[in-house]
């Protein structure tokens, strides 16, 4: 059996740890992994003679983007080998909700995704309420398989203390989260905003956040916080290599995973909880979407609507309910062992080998 994984990433990317990590049940004789190296137009010339060449007996393609969903139905119907196509959004309904890409391009956002869902053999998806809407949508073949996570390295205590030290932390109890910082033209937010508008209630203890991540948004994060006097409570990393982000991840207290009560936001799991429960850091999520169904109760705020302006007041909250009872962060123990059960790519890979091996298998008997 032979599988080409199309990546829209660089071997770097957390796209390509997802690839890496679902196929790694294969030999590396089995399976193709093509990276998006230059323009989309660039990409597109050199996955469709690499499959041309490869004769793969199945196409995995990882996330609704271009060009992989344009390269892999045509191939799909020349050779009439199936493909895959593996998502954690619901893209129009993100393009609309948040004005990001919408305009004129939401009509081909709209085709884009429903082409390449219908066409695919199979649609995986990374969450349970992702897999509930698109089943009541028609599709019939929907799988779920969960962000996963990479095993993290033992980090000495003494690296830990340096880098909070480095950054100015060490006296501090530490709120962090990462993402991409992109702002939202319609909902007039960026991913971060809210620990921004909670540290305002917070001046009086030594609660400093950390935002890991760079995008479009990191200047009105910036700003905002200008505006709202809490700059000097703020640490913007930028972005960091994904081999550093266990380290940092480390020097975190609590870490936040938000996102908005809609549609959008309901279907992600978020490749951050994986990561977040696996470094073993106390999580405060909207209660919403994924994080609702895995963490324990007492890790969830509510969140109403897309923007709940009342959250970030609901989010200081708990956390000065937290720095003040510390052992409440002793419940972050139960985390690693729902992030082995669920998140392993040991156990997801198996998943995988499975939908593929009875993908081909159905497509040979044909």
């Amino acid at each position: 059996m032979q599988v080409a994984v199309l990546i829209h990433g660089n071997p770097s990317s957390i796209e390509s740890v997802r690839a890496h990590g679902l196929a790694q049940q294969l030999n590396p004789d089995q399976v193709q992994f093509l990276y998006r190296t230059g323009s989309k137009k660039e990409t597109a010339s050199e996955w469709q003679t690499a499959l041309d060449q490869q004769q793969p007996d199945l196409v995995y393609v990882i996330n609704t983007a271009l060009p992989g969903v344009w390269v892999a139905p045509r191939w799909s119907q020349k050779t009439k080998r199936p493909y895959v196509l593996d998502t954690g959004d619901v893209i129009f309904q993100m393009a609309r909700r948040s004005g990001i890409g919408a305009g004129w391009r939401l009509p081909f956002l709209w085709y884009l995704e429903r082409f390449a869902q219908r066409r695919a053999a199979a649609v995986v998806v990374r969450g349970t309420r992702h897999r509930e809407h698109l089943i009541q949508q028609g599709f019939k073949r929907v799988e779920i398989l969960r962000d996963g996570y990479v095993e993290p390295p033992v980090i000495p205590s003494e690296s830990i203390d340096a880098l909070k030290r480095k950054l100015g932390l060490q006296d501090s109890f530490v709120v962090g989260l990462m993402g991409s910082t992109v702002f939202s033209p319609r909902l007039r937010i960026c991913y971060g905003w809210d620990i921004l508008e909670a540290l305002v209630n917070l001046k009086d203890l030594p609660v400093r956040a950390l935002i890991i991540g760079d995008g479009s948004g990191l200047s009105w994060l910036k700003q905002r916080a200008h505006q709202l006097k809490v700059e000097n409570q703020v640490i913007f990393t930028g972005r960091i290599p994904y081999s550093e982000v266990h380290q940092y991840l480390r020097i975190m207290d609590v870490a936040l995973s938000t996102q908005t009560n809609n549609l959008p936001g309901r279907v992600r799991t978020t490749g951050k909880l994986p990561e977040y429960m696996i470094a073993e850091r106390f999580i405060l999520a909207s209660r919403v979407g994924e994080a609702e169904l895995i963490l324990p109760d007492p890790m969830l705020v509510d969140y109403e609507g897309e923007v709940d302006l009342a959250y970030p007041t609901r989010l200081a909250l708990r956390l000065r309910e937290l720095q003040a009872n510390p052992e409440i962060l002793d419940l972050r123990k139960s985390l690693p062992g729902i992030a082995r059960n669920l998140c392993d790519y040991s156990k997801l890979s198996q998943q995988w080998m499975s939908l593929v091996q009875q993908l081909v298998e159905a497509n040979t008997r044909k």
